[in-house]
């Protein structure tokens, strides 16, 4: 159940921040380079399906740490470390500017997953206290 639960919240935040976000980029991108940017259906989707499908991964890959590591600072830095070192060897053949760009992004959703996951964690606590 818990499992579902991820993917699902990191799927519908990989959607928006990584999917939209990451349009949104490319073309703020496209401009600082000069570039005329250009919209197509096919690319959009393109991009806002690989966010999702990252935002289902990243959501994985918490899953795993909070059942395998227990304490939360190392939980959170495990996570930062293994999604950014995915996210740059995506990026990594991209400039510097936008390969920045690209990992703050990044950095931008996975502190929000692992803010919602802190924060289940206290609601479950504080929970578990209230019926003993």
């Amino acid at each position: 159940m818990e499992l579902r639960t991820w993917l699902i919240r990191g799927s519908l935040l990989g959607l928006v921040v990584l999917g939209i976000g990451g349009r949104l980029l490319m073309r703020v991108i496209a401009h600082m380079e000069g570039r005329t940017p250009v919209f197509t259906p096919e690319g959009t989707i393109t991009v806002m399906f690989a966010g999702t499908v990252a935002g289902a991964g990243s959501g994985l890959i918490y899953y795993l740490l909070r059942r395998f590591v227990r304490p939360p600072w190392m939980r959170t830095v495990s996570f930062i470390v293994i999604c950014e070192l995915i996210t740059w060897r995506g990026v990594s053949g991209l400039l510097l500017r936008p390969q920045l760009m690209f990992m703050t992004l990044s950095l931008v959703f996975l502190v929000i997953i692992d803010a919602m996951g802190r924060r289940r964690s206290i609601v479950r606590q504080e929970s578990l206290a209230a019926t003993a």
